[in-house]
């Protein structure tokens, strides 16, 4: 079932379609994306009551919206995350309630998350773009075999034995736990990788960075994937240097969001491309007006893949700048990121010296969240702050507590710190996870603070 969702009926066919964009002109390319905003914009107006009431208050009428072009985008109002996350089923289009929508949860690691309502095409059409821009610009395929190292808690128990993993035969996929990789761990890690071979590797930016820096570091070798494709973190220079050198494989980095209004993603020369005839993304400063190329902004996206839950002008929360230069590959209609700020999270060193990053839904279903931050102090104490809402109540710190233990360990030492707000770092970035502690101070248990 979960096959032919993601790769039934029009995957191939709209694999082919991303494929063959790629060499149209500026002209068409601009033709194409202007004409799929026009679309996405009247869905919005004439099936979607929160988008027709704010596009009336504006004075945006059905005729702009048929005339409507990409450098107009300026005059439509923006969409606050706040007001996707208490209401998410507003951005839902009439006829979505007939249809079957599977909902998807962001990670949640920023307080309450936000709920995304696919149905199949969507889905289909999301792996699409992935197959034909992420994985065949890094020379594999869907098709092949796959290793992932991701957020869902496979191993119940954050103290736990090999295996630290569960086979997908359906996807001919090996799915490895993002919460048990340590020095001491590292071994079956590469014991795993070995008797499976995956042709490519993707998960975490922090999580395959902290792996191959234990495999180099013990002097284990694993048969090289075809690629290594890292996401939801920023991937920096001397990560991928760790990850090429460890896993002998090229390393590639790929930006995008469970709400799929974007992706970005690296091509054979490692310039992150964005793919605008996927969702337009604007780069704005303050007064919301498109910034100069390599100057940072915030990054605002206008879904097209999603008919049924409509983002239009979304601040999704991340900051970047584009690049003045054209890559050397020539795929000049996709512009060029010079610089992606955030999602860059500190790395939690256990006790045992496992290192984890991404807490992925620590705060998934407590509607008395608003926000929230991890803050590890030694590796044996921990505090939360909360920004809390009015639902807030002593079963939410319970279930903090017993989460976080469950992921980093059941010895450590959780408070819950109620706040107003959690303040900005100088960026402006929100910074979910901050670790006080370094790595050689959790390298040897008995040294634990």
């Amino acid at each position: 079932y979960r096959r032919h969702r993601r790769f039934g009926s029009e995957f191939e066919r709209l694999t082919s379609e991303y494929e063959e964009r790629e060499t149209w002109d500026a002209d068409r390319m601009t033709a194409y994306v202007d004409s799929q905003l026009r679309e996405q914009l009247l869905r919005a107006f004439h099936d979607v009551p929160f988008y027709r009431s704010r596009f009336l208050e504006q004075g945006i009428s059905d005729d702009q919206l048929r005339r409507f072009r990409s450098d107009q985008m300026a005059t439509l109002p923006m969409l606050e995350k706040a007001r996707v996350r208490e209401s998410p089923r507003a951005l839902l289009a009439k006829d979505a309630r007939r249809r079957a929508l599977s909902t998807y949860l962001t990670s949640g690691t920023t307080g309450a998350p936000i709920r995304v309502m696919w149905d199949a095409a969507t889905h289909r059409h999301n792996m699409a773009v992935r197959e034909a821009r992420s994985l065949r610009w890094a020379g594999v395929s869907y098709r092949d075999s796959r290793a992932v190292i991701g957020g869902r808690m496979i191993v119940p128990r954050a103290e736990g034995r090999p295996p630290f993993w569960r086979w997908n035969p359906a996807e001919n996929q090996l799915y490895l736990s993002a919460f048990h990789i340590s020095r001491s761990n590292a071994p079956a890690y590469a014991a795993a990788l070995t008797a499976r071979r995956p042709t490519v590797l993707t998960g975490y930016a922090s999580s395959v960075f902290s792996l191959a820096r234990f495999f180099s570091e013990l002097g284990l070798t694993v048969p090289p994937p075809r690629a290594v494709i890292t996401e939801s973190e920023k991937l920096e220079p001397e990560m991928r240097a760790v990850i090429e050198a460890a896993l002998g494989a090229p390393t590639f980095e790929e930006y995008g969001s469970v709400e799929n209004c974007a992706l970005a993603t690296e091509c054979e020369c490692h310039r992150l491309h964005v793919h605008q005839d996927f969702g337009y993304v604007e780069i704005v400063g303050p007064d919301g007006t498109p910034t100069q190329p390599g100057e940072v902004g915030e990054i605002v996206v206008t879904g097209f893949a999603n008919p049924h839950q409509v983002f239009v002008r979304y601040r999704i929360g991340d900051l970047a700048a584009w690049s003045a230069e054209a890559c050397p590959c020539g795929r000049s209609t996709l512009p060029v990121l010079h610089q992606l700020v955030g999602r860059v999270e500190d790395m939690i060193i256990g006790p045992d010296g496992r290192e984890v990053v991404r807490f992925h839904g620590l705060f998934v279903g407590l509607s008395g969240v608003v926000e929230g931050q991890v803050v590890q102090e030694t590796p044996l104490r921990y505090t939360v702050n909360v920004s809390p809402s009015a639902q807030y109540s002593e079963r939410d710190r319970a279930t903090i507590e017993s989460r976080l233990r469950q992921r980093v360990g059941s010895g450590v030492t959780v408070e819950v710190r109620l706040v107003p707000e959690i303040p900005r770092d100088r960026s402006g970035k929100f910074r979910a996870v901050i670790s006080k502690v370094k790595r050689l101070d959790a390298d040897v248990k008995d040294g634990a603070r």
